[in-house]
């Protein structure tokens, strides 16, 4: 028994002294610091902070322009949306809910999903409740 393990700890010496890796850790001792040197040249008053790099790590940024974009889309939807439970709801409902999801998927997620439904009860309402309440009468 003793000389599996032996060997086995020869084996992870050996692992762990490898130079196979496929992806070089940026920040490492087998790599410059290629990313913070060209980042430092750019942020003229930045300091350039040195971190930690993992492979894994997936950062997502997202644009300011695309966000107002987003928002604006949004209260436009929901103005519409509201707007829908007065005048000509199926037009103006329908009109909410394509504005509301492409403000959803641009970023206005509380927006766009309460224009969505707001739209869509009004055109329920319209199409459904609204006969069924006529025939009744």
């Amino acid at each position: 028994m003793g000389n599996y393990e032996d060997d086995y700890k020869k084996l992870l010496d050996k692992h762990d002294h490898s130079d196979h890796a496929s992806h070089p850790i940026v920040g490492s001792d087998r790599l410059l610091d290629v990313n913070e040197e060209m980042a430092a040249d750019f942020a003229v008053s930045q300091p350039a902070l040195y971190g930690e790099r993992s492979e894994d790590r997936h950062v997502e940024r997202v644009e300011p322009e695309a966000l107002s974009g987003g928002y604006a889309l949004g209260w436009v939807s929901l103005v519409f949306a509201i707007a829908s439970w007065f005048i000509w709801p199926v037009l103006m409902g329908a009109t909410s809910v394509v504005l509301g999801f492409i403000a959803y998927r641009q970023g206005a997620r509380g927006l766009g999903g309460w224009s969505m439904a707001i739209g869509l009860i009004a055109v329920a309402l319209n199409l459904i409740i609204v006969p069924f309440y006529y025939a009744i009468t």
